[in-house]
Parts: structure tokens; C-alpha cells; sequence
């Protein structure tokens, strides 16, 4: 059967998708199991983000308590941010803005990056994105 320790890609998904207030409801219903979670925002135009977004995840994921300052820790937020930036993306060329909200999930064995958020040109053009990388730990 399947649990929330076993799906975390499911659930940074969810959590990256959620309003503040399923957030805070997830993170109840999940707090005595093995899952830890942090959450970070990262907005601004395209090549602001691309600089800094893993830089943000390791600070998220670090600061709150998801990983360990060890290396194979990092390396599994570099890799599974990295993936799911690529995933987020817009394959155009142009400097767009983003506005992502980015869950980081492990479970003592793998951790799992979603960023969930909106990409526009213009205004006008605004619509949603989803990206998700996963990683051993």
C-alpha cells in the first residue's frame, strides 16, 4: 500500500501546489512521520532565477532542517533542483518572469524538488508551469 513516506514526489507536488492554508495542512497530517519539508519562493526574471534558484534550495532545505550539510545531501537538492528548473522552464528564448513556489521533500532516502508557479512575457500572457526532480540521498 502505498504511504506518504513512500510517495514523496506526490507529495512536494501537492505541497507545491497548495495554498498556505493546505500547506499548513499537509505539514500536520505529516509531521509525525518520517517526511520532513521545506518550502521557498523564488520570482523575478528569467536569468535572476536560473542563477539563483539551487542556491536557494540548499539554503531552504539547510536552514529548514530537510538535509545535512553533508555532501551527499547537497548534492541530492542540486540534482533534484536542477531537474525540476529544467522542467519549469520555458523553452523559448527572451527573458520572461517567473513567480514558482518550490517544495523540498526527503524521506531518509530520497528527497524530491516540485516548483509550481506562473511564467509570463506579458501579463496577458501569464499561465501556469510545473517542474519535479527526484534524487537518492
Amino acid at each position: 500500500m502505498s504511504t506518504p513516506e513512500n510517495r514523496i514526489g506526490k507529495v512536494a507536488m501537492m505541497v507545491a501546489m497548495s495554498s498556505d492554508e493546505e500547506e499548513a495542512s499537509f505539514r500536520s497530517k505529516l509531521s509525525t512521520g518520517a517526511i520532513k519539508i521545506a518550502v521557498t519562493y523564488v520570482s523575478g526574471p528569467l536569468g535572476f532565477v536560473r542563477k539563483n534558484f539551487v542556491k536557494t534550495l540548499v539554503g531552504s532545505a539547510l536552514h529548514g532542517n530537510v538535509i545535512n550539510k553533508t555532501g551527499g545531501h547537497i548534492h541530492a537538492v542540486v540534482h533534484a533542483g536542477l531537474e525540476a528548473f529544467h522542467g519549469v522552464t520555458p523553452l523559448v528564448s527572451g527573458e520572461c518572469s517567473l513567480k514558482l513556489k518550490v517544495a523540498i521533500v526527503q524521506n531518509g532516502k530520497w528527497l524530491a524538488v516540485a516548483a509550481y508557479g506562473e511564467s509570463a512575457f506579458h501579463p496577458e500572457t501569464n499561465h501556469e508551469r510545473f517542474g519535479f526532480g527526484i534524487m537518492h540521498m
